[in-house]
C-alpha cells in the first residue's frame, strides 16, 4: 500500500462527505428522455473523485491494518 500519501483528517473528511453527497444523488437519478436511467453525473463524478475516495480508503485502512500489527506486537 505504498503507492499513496497519507492523507490528513480535513481531507479524508471532505473526501468522505463528498463520497456521501454522490450516493445520494445517485440514489436520485433522473431518467433521460426514454424513460432509462442518466448515469452520466455519477459516471463524471467517479471520475473527478474516484481517486481521492480511494487513496484516503487505503489510507484509513492502512492505519487500521498498522494499529492492529501494533496491538500484536505488544500482545494486546
Amino acid at each position: 500500500m505504498a503507492d499513496f500519501e497519507p492523507y490528513s483528517d480535513e481531507v479524508c473528511a471532505e473526501a468522505i462527505k463528498s463520497f456521501q453527497e454522490r450516493l445520494m444523488e445517485a440514489d436520485n437519478l433522473k431518467k433521460d428522455k426514454n424513460g432509462n436511467l442518466d448515469f452520466e453525473s455519477c459516471w463524471k463524478a467517479m471520475r473527478k473523485e474516484g481517486p481521492t475516495i480511494l487513496n484516503v480508503t487505503k489510507h484509513l485502512f492502512s492505519m487500521h491494518i498498522n494499529r492492529h500489527h501494533q496491538r500484536e506486537g505488544n500482545g494486546k
